[in-house]
């Protein structure tokens, strides 16, 4: 009874003193974990491995070795991409491999996430030299099938194939031409408006570095039923509706326009902020110029440009097979969508079975 007693004494002082030292001991011991699901956000720490070498390729901890420093990653966890986050600055910026492995996890847990496979990472099928995809964003108009000759970290390389696919096609405004010149007129190479006639131009001659066409016009009058804006070297003109003829020879295309004055016309064209609205008034038509003014949504003062009033072009042209050297910072802009649509990913880890460690710090439920 004496042994018993004394039991109870230490049991019950060394209570007394827990308390005293710690009094969250307990709360938390008994505390209810928080579980990570679906709509929830979390701080959480990671380690990512690629599984076939256990090599670290990202982390959110500054030291990985002991796991200290760095700031935990703030995830949404979700797979609505059209979902917001309740919370701000949390995102859903992690693979869906990696958010299936957390949901489940409580506050305070570490486990292992893996091997998830490429399809649930960063893509089955890297872009590499030889992928193939269709794209209108090289000769911007036409839906070309491109090889990719070469891609690196800084530049893509790019190659019209499959022209026999075309019977007859619309011609591009323009074309890619060199997107690394610091001259903005260099990016690219303004067409004549053959494209003002659509399905109209036929492949007639294919070689490893260019494509011949020839364009045989289907209209004289009323060559578009709406104002359109054509830049042709130095040439700046416009097509004016039930205003401009065509005429062609064997060799040549001539568009002619003749508005008349005082005319009020409606432009739309694209801005850095968006569609821009544009009333254009017919001032004055002398031999081989129209002068016009100009005020848009932004600015109602009129801007005062001279046209030319006639173009005559070529009707045979070249069009590029190579589209070279396109920067990297342009890649995912341009091409992007087209790549994922053809099963291709832009991710350097595409192709790689991935393993993260997961430690879940502070869970944020959303009710």
């Amino acid at each position: 009874m004496a042994l018993i007693a004394l039991v109870i004494v230490v049991v019950a002082a060394l209570s007394v003193f827990l308390v005293a030292v710690n009094t969250n001991i307990f709360e938390n011991l008994f505390k209810e974990k928080l579980t990570i699901a679906e709509g929830d956000c979390a701080d959480v720490n990671y380690i990512g491995r690629y599984s076939s070498n256990n090599t670290i390729f990202d982390t959110s901890y500054k030291f990985a070795g002991n796991k200290s420093g760095g700031t935990p990653l703030k995830i949404f966890v979700s797979f609505d991409a059209n979902a917001t986050s309740p919370k701000t600055g949390y995102t859903q910026g992690m693979i869906k491999g990696f958010m299936q492995g957390i949901i489940g996890m409580n506050e305070g847990q570490t486990k292992t996430i893996g091997p998830i496979p490429p399809v649930d990472a960063y893509g089955v099928k890297k872009l590499t030299a030889g992928a193939v995809f269709t794209t209108q964003s090289a000769a911007f108009g036409i839906n070309q099938t491109v090889e990719v000759i070469n891609y690196t970290s800084e530049n893509l390389t790019l190659k019209w194939i499959n022209m026999t696919d075309h019977s007859n096609i619309t011609m591009p405004l323009f074309v890619i031409n060199n997107l690394q010149s610091t001259n903005q007129t260099d990016y690219i190479t303004y067409l004549p408006p053959a494209y003002l006639w659509r399905n109209s131009t036929q492949i007639v001659n294919i070689t490893d570095n260019d494509v011949t066409v020839y364009t045989t016009p289907t209209k004289t009058t009323n060559i578009s039923t709406k104002m359109e804006q054509v830049q042709f070297g130095d040439i700046l003109m416009l097509i004016f509706p039930n205003a401009t003829t065509a005429s062609w020879n064997n060799t040549t295309i001539t568009i002619s326009c003749f508005p008349k004055v005082g005319t009020n016309y409606t432009l739309q064209t694209q801005s850095y902020t968006g569609m821009l609205n544009v009333t254009i008034t017919v001032v004055n038509v002398t031999g081989d110029r129209i002068n016009v003014s100009a005020i848009n949504d932004q600015n109602p003062e009129p801007q005062y440009i001279d046209l030319y009033k006639t173009l005559t072009f070529n009707r045979t042209m070249h069009l590029p097979r190579y589209y070279r050297n396109i920067p990297t910072m342009y890649v995912s802009v341009l091409y992007e969508k087209e790549i994922q649509t053809a099963g291709y990913s832009l991710n350097a880890l595409a192709g790689e079975p991935l393993t993260f460690e997961v430690t879940v710090e502070k869970v944020y439920k959303t009710l």
